[in-house]
Order: structure tokens, then sequence, then C-alpha cells
């Protein structure tokens, strides 16, 4: 690529804007992370960025998603580019990633043995730990994107696991709807495109509670389905 070219692509009138505003803040601080509270036991930390979400959550989420165990179970740097990076250098999970759900439980066993925290995993331990203070079950939810349905989405998980008789009602419809195609299909590519390997049920049940998505990524559209798990609401 020419130089010209080069400048053509990349500098515009926001990209400038946005690079001299990260030069004058190069680290993320608590102020870029809105808290709250929408439910009992639920918190929220809302990000300016997907990527300054996802360079908070990536070693987290991959702690209690991934299904490692043992030694191996916390993920290092070199070791989420090895798995990450495609064969062009890109690194989609960084940008593309818009929400994480987590539990207590998986919290605290990632903050025991995740030392050394990066900057930005430093300023979101510290953000859970006061907006968890006193609390023994909780859920936290990071979102990087001002979409509803992401919100919604991350939201089923929370009500999922802080809610039992929300969880017992959503684990009948999966029961009674195991054998529809749709539920199938997204399983499916959960499992074989998106390297889910644990809480597949919970996830398939979520994609179908937010309903968006579902044509997009799965390539269908269970209107019926996806009223009946939206009406667990």
């Amino acid at each position: 690529m020419r130089a010209h070219e080069f400048l053509t692509e990349r500098w515009t009138k926001q990209t400038v804007k946005n690079y001299f505003d990260i030069k004058k803040q190069p680290e993320i601080t608590a102020q870029d992370i809105k808290v709250s509270h929408p439910m009992s036991g639920c918190v929220v930390l809302k990000y300016k960025t997907i990527p300054d979400l996802t360079r908070s959550f990536f070693r987290l989420a991959e702690y209690y998603e991934s299904g490692r165990t043992g030694r191996n179970k916390q993920v290092s740097l070199p070791d989420f580019l090895d798995q990450w990076v495609d064969r062009q250098g890109n690194v989609d999970y960084l940008k593309f990633w818009d929400g994480f759900n987590i539990t207590d439980r998986a919290f605290r066993d990632w903050a025991k043995s995740a030392r050394p925290f990066s900057k930005a995993e430093q300023v979101m331990v510290d953000v859970v730990k006061q907006a968890t203070k006193g609390m023994s079950k909780f859920c936290i939810i990071g979102v990087g994107s001002t979409d509803k349905d992401t919100e919604k989405h991350e939201m089923f998980h929370a009500k999922y696991y802080l809610d039992d008789n929300f969880r017992a009602a959503a684990d009948k419809l999966l029961k009674d709807n195991a054998t529809d195609s749709a539920v199938k299909t997204i399983e499916k590519i959960l499992r074989t495109k998106l390297d889910y390997k644990n809480h597949v049920e919970e996830e398939v049940a979520a994609y179908l509670y937010a309903g968006s998505q579902l044509k997009l990524v799965f390539g269908i559209n269970p209107r019926d389905l996806i009223k009946k798990f939206q009406q667990l609401e």
C-alpha cells in the first residue's frame, strides 16, 4: 500500500480524535466503567468500548468458559493469542465479543490464581470487589456496547444463576423443546463453530430469550420458540 493510500484509509477526523484521546489517557480507569445493579445480586459493568471490555475480561471469560482443568485452567496471553490469532494476524475476539457473564465462584477462583493482573484486569477486579461488597452470591455482567439485545442476552444468564424459579422454568422449556430443529441447530453451531464447551444448553436458551442474531448467526428464525422463551420474563 502506498503512503497516501494508507493515510486516506486510516486517518479520518474521527480516527485522529480517537488517537489523541487515547494518548491523553492510555490506560483504563474506573471512571471508564459505569456500574449498575438491575436486580438483586446482579452487577453490570458497562464499558465505553468493546476493546476495553475484552482486555479486562478475556482471561476471566476463558477461565470460566473454556473447559480447561487443573493447572492449565488459567490462560496466559501467549496461549490466548495462539488460540485466537488467525493466520492473517487478526484477533476478532478483542473487538467482537461485546458481552460477558461471570458467576461469583468463577470470579473468586480466577482471582486467586490469575496474578499478576494486567492493568485493565486490576481496574475491573477493584470495581467488582467494591460493587459486590457484602454479597455472597452475585453475577457479573460486562458489556462494551449500547446494544440492548446484548444486555438482554447477558441478563438471561444473571437471572438463570440468581433466580431459582426462573432457572427451573427455563430448564423446563429447554427440556420440552429439546428435539426442536432450531434448538439442535443453535447447539451444533455453538459447539462446532463458536467453540463453546460449557453451559451450552444455557447459552441456547439465552439466544432464544434475547431473540436477536438468530438469523445472522444460526440461519434460523424460530418465532414461536422465541416467544415462548421471552414469556419467561
